[in-house]
């Protein structure tokens, strides 16, 4: 008992004197009253590298046949297209008019066609354009890498220009700054998409998919929390400096998990989700947490939610069921985004750390590779198209300079593609400082490679 007591003071995590003033801490619950319209981006993040060639496959196309061609490299694991549910390009930039969603993703094809979803062809970590003869020299990350193109995507910093933040937390650290109460959540540990620079916005609420756990649920004595508290409460000026930062933090942090635990504890879910499947936990949890936020104060809220099993190597039918799990979580989500009025307030931006070789391995799996096709879905978003461009060869030596061994391809649009327009709907400025913190490469792509608002979403109805 005493050793805890000792290790949740200030002291303890010091070196300095503490004097107590002999008051309560205060601590605010509320970030802010609320008045901006509210807003949420979901950064939903498929573990392992997606296999997003067989998410997103040409279907009709001329003058050059790109289905055949795919089906060419991809062998014994390419989809015909009887196996795809066959839905408009939308776009005259694209090789082929039509493509194919694999027929395991349905809520994607009608989200697609009631236009509140797009997919992005070809995207992927990138510092700057780059081709087959100088994308080593020019893109300093270990490519292929899990641990780095994970950590690299959710930071989208390769340079390190703000070391140690991901993109999610330094979107917040500006809104906060500028007036606009933000707050991050992640349903899948902490993350460092999520964090942002220290003092600039606040710190990320990590939950559980069944929420908030009691804190201290089991103390040694009776009163354990008041005496906690008590062993935190305000000090005077000449205190020491790193002992009063431990006791605020630790005490601002007790006030809010209960507050929010509380608030949680209180919603009510109107959808029923699948059983048995941890991404669609988290994403009830997303609603009930978004139930909260005018309690909370908040107008922003940026929530990480994950499912994992992507890394295909052999061929197994996890893959079939990943799509399948993925598929009726979002089904449920949009359901009760719907019924909550939601809908149009909220956009989900999916990621993974890179696509799958087209070329299939002696297994029937699939290796490690760079850019594929991505999707990003709404209320408001302008969907409907297949953005960006679908490669049109697959072969090392194509005439686009994108294609390496095995059919790794070369993203021809970044992360800041998506992220750009995403920010200003969020209410970041199109340009000036606090955009190029939350996107500090994004200047060295050409206009023509990044989406601004008007680009990815509809005007609010």
């Amino acid at each position: 008992c005493m050793q805890q007591l000792i290790v949740v003071t200030g002291e303890f995590h010091s070196t300095n004197f503490v004097t107590q003033s002999g008051e309560d801490r205060v601590t605010e619950t509320a970030v802010g009253s609320g008045n901006v319209p509210y807003k949420a981006i979901v950064y939903l993040y498929l573990d392992g590298g997606l296999d997003s060639y067989s998410m997103l496959v040409p279907h009709t196309c001329s003058p050059i046949d790109v289905h055949q061609r795919y089906l060419d490299i991809r062998r014994s694991i390419g989809l015909p297209k009887e196996e795809l549910f066959e839905i408009p390009a939308n776009n005259p930039d694209q090789p082929c008019t039509t493509f194919g969603i694999n027929k395991n993703l349905p809520v994607l094809k009608d989200l697609y066609l009631n236009g509140t979803l797009s997919f992005i062809a070809n995207a992927g970590l990138l510092a700057k354009p780059v081709t087959a003869d100088n994308y080593r020299g020019e893109t300093p990350v270990s490519l292929f890498s899990h641990n780095t193109m994970i950590l690299e995507t959710k930071a989208n910093d390769i340079f390190d220009v703000f070391w140690g933040t991901g993109v999610g937390g330094r979107l917040a650290d500006v809104l906060t700054q500028a007036g606009i109460p933000t707050s991050t959540f992640s349903v899948f540990d902490q993350q460092v998409v999520l964090t942002g620079e220290a003092g600039e916005g606040s710190s990320q609420f990590v939950l559980g998919s069944s929420g908030l756990p009691e804190f201290n649920a089991n103390p040694s004595i009776a009163n354990m929390d008041v005496i906690i508290k008590a062993l935190n409460n305000g000090t005077t000026a000449d205190s020491g400096f790193h002992a009063e930062t431990w006791s605020h933090k630790l005490s601002e942090s007790l006030v809010k998990q209960e507050f929010l635990r509380q608030y949680i504890g209180a919603t009510v879910v109107n959808t029923s989700f699948p059983e048995k499947n941890a991404v669609a936990d988290q994403f009830q949890m997303v609603t009930r947490v978004m139930q909260t936020q005018q309690a909370r104060g908040s107008s922003r809220d940026i929530f990480y939610v994950q499912d994992s099993g992507y890394d295909s190597h052999a061929d197994d039918k996890k893959f079939i069921g990943n799509l399948k799990r993925i598929n009726s979580a979002i089904e449920a989500f949009v359901t009760e985004l719907q019924f909550l009025g939601l809908w149009e307030s909220t956009v989900v931006i999916q990621f993974s750390e890179f696509a799958r070789t087209l070329s299939p391995n002696s297994g029937r799996g699939t290796d490690h590779a760079w850019g594929g096709p991505h999707f990003m879905f709404g209320g408001l978003v302008h969907g409907g198209r297949v953005l960006g461009r679908y490669p049109t060869d697959f072969e090392e030596g194509d005439a686009d300079g994108i294609a390496l061994s095995r059919g790794r391809i070369i993203p021809t649009l970044p992360w800041d593609a998506m992220w750009k327009g995403t920010a200003e709907w969020f209410g970041v400025p199109a340009v000036g400082p606090a955009m190029d913190k939350v996107l500090p490469m994004h200047r060295n792509f050409p206009p023509s490679s990044l989406y601004n608002e008007t680009d990815l979403f509809q005007m609010s109805s």
